[in-house]
């Protein structure tokens, strides 16, 4: 690839990490980016590369888009955990985000000590899952179809047009601060439309808020029905449990303060998502481990000689070498340095490599990445077995949350140079672009976002992490109410409805319960949801640019 493609892949990334790391604390979701990077780059190629024949073409976006994915998997993972921080532990976080040097110092040393060994495990499972199985690897067919379609520059263009009609409706709606001097007023009276206000108060509104629509909309439509569900359960089910007392004859517990009741109601639901999931894990993942440990890749490690020069100009064998040592000795160095134990950061490593097997397994056969039950898998022992702060516990999950996300990314992309007849070195080596660019780049527009916007809030809800939070505080809070959230969630995974949903709407502002919902139902219009996908991640890719591009300029 010749420069300017290496400059546009960085900048992808950027773009990526921007668009993902805020989405993915915002909303519960992290949609795939690689498409939506797939149609801007092709856009930007017919621009600036006409004269390259339509190998060289699909090549060069191919690798362009297996840079930015990188960034776009890792934010989510990221996303998804590090906020559990603010809700277990707000003076440690609080300090972090006061010295944005030792934040984003911190995010560096995470995601490239992560990255790394999520680099090393993918290297060693490749051969096995992308050549050697008959894994249908959706996404990567997903992906390869988006870079060979004749309908690409229709794609393109309903991704603007989604970008462009987004912009427009967020400067109508909040106008636009340069400085503290050039302001241009919003055009919009209001950011909330109150539905029946005099039967439901501001209870019931919606936030004119494209991303939420958007993001509810590429969901589909099983997500609005949970959320809905969760939103009637905070008034007709955990309301009548708390005042219980009034009306039956016997007492469980004392009427609460309805935040506390409802954290704790809402930790039994989230065991009650994990734990049924925990239980088929171990066997399954250890029959994972054992084909890891005793297959071919395993045995660089047991024969692994450190005499590195010692194959003249085999530099494939040299940088396997290198990158094993990199993977486990930066792993090693992160856990030390914050003071984990040698036999934490021993469980830790081995679990990591685990449930990477098994989270590639499966987003290899299903397409999807399920980063939060495998992170936990992880976690539990760690916190059962070892005293850890919550400030340990948190990175713990971020370092593996990571782990976990560069694994398959690297895999997927694996399977996509493997259908575009881009060799695996060449692929692994743009997936090291990817990793060593995020690094260098997540803490900073994370810590822009954390600086800016409250973490908590509808704009910057956290639920992911809140989720954490709430699994890890569950053994301080009034067990009665835990073990009735805990029954609660049992009878709606009965019936088929996600516990983690119900806990969504539970928890969320109506305003986004409701944004997402409008969304997802709005989907039930469309005869062919995918043929719009464009479009909306044109809508959720141009409210993200907007808030950063906002929050930069209110800085100047």
């Amino acid at each position: 690839m010749n420069p300017l493609g290496i400059v546009l892949s960085v900048l992808l990334n950027f773009f990526s990490i921007i668009i993902l790391v805020y989405i993915s604390i915002a909303t519960m979701i992290g949609p795939w980016i690689a498409p939506s990077l797939v149609l801007v780059t092709s856009l930007i190629m017919k621009v600036i590369n006409s004269s390259k024949s339509q190998q060289q073409s699909i090549k060069e976006i191919a690798l362009i888009q297996s840079v930015g994915s990188v960034g776009g998997l890792v934010s989510v993972g990221i996303g998804f955990t590090f906020p559990a921080l603010y809700f277990l532990d707000k003076p440690t976080f609080n300090n972090l985000v006061n010295n944005p040097f030792w934040f984003c110092s911190v995010l560096a040393f995470i995601c490239f000590s992560a990255g790394s060994f999520g680099m090393w495990i993918a290297r060693s499972l490749g051969d096995s899952m992308v050549n050697k199985s008959d894994l249908p690897f959706p996404v990567s067919q997903l992906v390869y179809k988006t870079i060979t379609s004749q309908s690409q520059t229709k794609q393109a263009k309903s991704m603007f047009l989604g970008f462009s009609m987004t912009a427009l409706l967020c400067y109508l709606r909040d106008g636009l601060s340069i400085g503290s001097k050039v302001k241009f007023p919003k055009i919009l009276p209001v950011k909330d439309l109150f539905i029946f206000q005099r039967l439901f108060g501001k209870e019931a509104h919606i936030s004119i808020s494209p991303m939420l629509w958007a993001i509810g909309f590429i969901a589909g439509p099983s997500i609005a029905f949970p959320l809905f569900i969760g939103l009637l359960s905070r008034y007709f089910v955990l309301t009548p449990i708390n005042l219980h007392s009034q009306y039956l004859p016997i007492t469980l517990f004392k009427p609460m303060n309805f935040q506390m009741l409802t954290m704790a109601f809402c930790s039994g639901i989230i065991l009650a998502e994990i734990l049924p999931g925990l239980l088929k894990y171990p066997s399954m993942i250890w029959n994972g481990a054992k084909k890891f440990f005793e297959g071919d890749h395993f045995k660089k490690i047991k024969n692994l000689d450190f005499n590195f020069f010692s194959n003249k100009g085999d530099t494939t064998n040299l940088f396997d070498k290198l990158e094993i040592l990199i993977g486990i000795v930066l792993s090693v160095i992160f856990f030390s340095y914050f003071k984990f134990s040698i036999l934490s950061q021993i469980l830790i490593l081995t679990l990591s490599v685990m449930v990477s097997y098994y989270i590639s397994y499966f987003g290899a056969k299903l397409g999807m990445v399920q980063i939060g039950r495998f992170v936990t898998f992880v976690m539990l022992p760690a916190i059962l077995i070892f005293k850890l702060s919550y400030f340990q516990i948190v990175l713990m999950c971020v370092f593996v949350g990571v782990c976990v996300c560069v694994v398959p990314n690297v895999l997927f992309n694996y399977k996509i140079g493997k259908m575009c007849d881009i060799s695996f070195e060449r692929m692994h080596m743009y997936q090291w672009l990817g990793v060593v660019t995020t690094s260098m780049s997540i803490g900073l527009f994370l810590w822009l976002f954390l600086s800016n916007l409250q973490l908590g809030s509808a704009e910057l809800f956290g639920q992911r992490g809140l989720n954490r939070a709430l699994l890890i505080q569950s053994f301080n809070f009034n067990w009665t109410v835990v073990f009735i959230g805990f029954l609660y969630g049992l009878i709606i995974r009965k019936l088929k409805i996600s516990p983690a949903m119900v806990f969504g709407g539970i928890m969320m502002p109506n305003s986004m319960t409701i944004g997402l919902s409008i969304g997802a139902l709005g989907s039930l219009l469309t005869q062919d949801r995918q043929e719009h996908f464009p479009f909306f991640s044109g809508v959720f890719t141009s409210e993200t640019i907007w808030l950063i591009l906002s929050i930069l300029l209110r800085m100047i």
